[in-house]
């Protein structure tokens, strides 16, 4: 699918939109249309809820089936990452890890399967992605250490402190750049590649693209999952 075009789904929603939003005579009052990265958005958080619902639904102690068992093998291996990388008690960011993975995996693998666009080649969601992490991190330092969180701002001693606060909220900042920007660029890079690869050898396509998307898809999730891991380390970390 060339860069720029929509999504299958892109048509059937916004024809529903419009259709409620003229039932409702609200033209004057809400937006014309859905944007398909939102429209991606809520498709790939509903795979996920359902994913989740069929998966919790269908546990089985004695006799996991196999989806259940690549589940707890990511889950396990989530916790035991941030029990290392937090410490002791890390676990209990699981659910914030897991959503964030499952989500930005399957965003990202939706750019493998013909007709749909992964919303997070798209700034809007891997920024409000990247904000959510940042905002998280900040509240779980001031939760563990209350107001001696903003300490390590002004740096080792305070006479450094006109130094070091504009120093630390750049570094702060920065972070939201760098989770976004990453996420996008190698995301819409990928697609953008396979798009071009698609429009000259059709045929050759399937296979080593979704391989390729595969190993994407799982690559960016490591990355940002691991980031903000490391993040709120720091964070519930900072008093000591």
């Amino acid at each position: 699918m060339a860069a720029g075009e929509h999504s299958i789904l892109y048509e059937p929603v916004n024809a529903a939109w419009k259709f409620g939003v003229g039932l409702a005579g609200a033209e004057e009052s809400l937006p014309p249309e859905v944007p398909d990265h939102v429209v991606m958005a809520l498709f790939v958080f509903g795979v996920v809820t359902t994913l989740g619902v069929v998966v919790s639904n269908g546990l089985n102690r004695d006799d996991p089936g196999k989806v259940q068992q690549i589940v707890e093998i990511v889950l396990n291996w989530m916790r035991n990452l941030l029990e290392e990388t937090i410490g002791e008690g890390g676990s209990r960011h699981l659910p914030l890890i897991a959503s964030f993975a499952f989500f930005i995996f399957i965003s990202n693998l939706s750019g493998s399967i013909f007709f749909l666009l992964p919303p997070t080649q798209n700034v809007n969601v891997t920024f409000a992605l990247s904000i959510t992490a940042w905002v998280l991190y900040h509240l779980f330092g001031l939760r563990r250490n209350g107001l001696r969180y903003f300490a390590h701002f002004v740096g080792p001693v305070l006479w450094l402190a006109p130094l070091f606060i504009p120093l630390e909220i750049i570094s702060h900042a920065a972070r939201v750049l760098s989770l976004g920007m990453r996420l996008f660029g190698n995301v819409f890079g990928e697609h953008l590649a396979a798009a071009a690869i698609f429009s000259l050898v059709p045929l050759a396509l399937p296979l080593p693209i979704m391989a390729l998307g595969l190993l994407a898809a799982t690559l960016q999730t490591f990355i940002f999952i691991m980031l903000t891991t490391v993040y709120i380390a720091e964070a519930e970390a900072s008093a000591h």
